[in-house]
């Protein structure tokens, strides 16, 4: 499982919105790489880091408030849990220019002290966050590593996306 994020157009978002069966071709599409030019803007892949990197902006392990919710929650769903569902995880959210900005915020805050500060390996397995690795003491400096590169990715992500006014389409895979 992970989780795709990906930069789109304002006008692209609403379509989507407006019309949630699009979300399926553009899953399809996205795949094949074959994307319409709106939807061509940067994208990230979290891998397995997304859980753990929701767990240290928010310490819960699938709530939180917003803006640092963003990975799991909050934004537009794109449809409707049982017809839109992308990859058998939900539907793709999508987080509209003012919000990516938001949630750049409070991931610019997720520095390496910040990271292994919240970093909990127990608590992080006892809360089942995926994929469920957090609490083996000799991979921990590992485990840290892992997080702060998904964390400086997703911050770099964010920024550029933040830059050029672009909403984000995720979703878990």
């Amino acid at each position: 499982m992970y989780c795709e994020l990906r930069q789109i157009t304002l006008d692209y978002a609403g379509k989507l919105l407006a019309d949630p069966d699009q979300v399926l071709h553009y899953v399809d599409k996205a795949d094949s790489g074959r994307l319409p030019k709106e939807a061509q803007g940067e994208d990230l892949n979290l891998d397995k880091a997304w859980h753990g990197l929701h767990y240290l902006l928010t310490g819960t392990d699938w709530g939180g408030p917003e803006p640092t919710c963003y990975l799991l929650a909050g934004g537009a769903q794109v449809g409707d849990e049982e017809e839109h569902d992308v990859y058998g995880y939900g539907p793709a959210r999508i987080l509209m220019p003012a919000q990516v900005a938001a949630f750049r915020t409070v991931v610019d805050a997720l520095t390496v002290a910040e990271i292994q500060r919240r970093y909990n390996g127990p608590a992080m397995t006892k809360l089942k966050i995926y994929p469920e690795i957090w609490d083996r003491e000799a991979e921990t400096s590992e485990n840290l590593e892992f997080l702060e590169e998904a964390a400086s990715e997703l911050r770099a992500f964010l920024g550029c996306a933040t830059r050029q006014q672009q909403a984000i389409i995720l979703y878990l895979a």
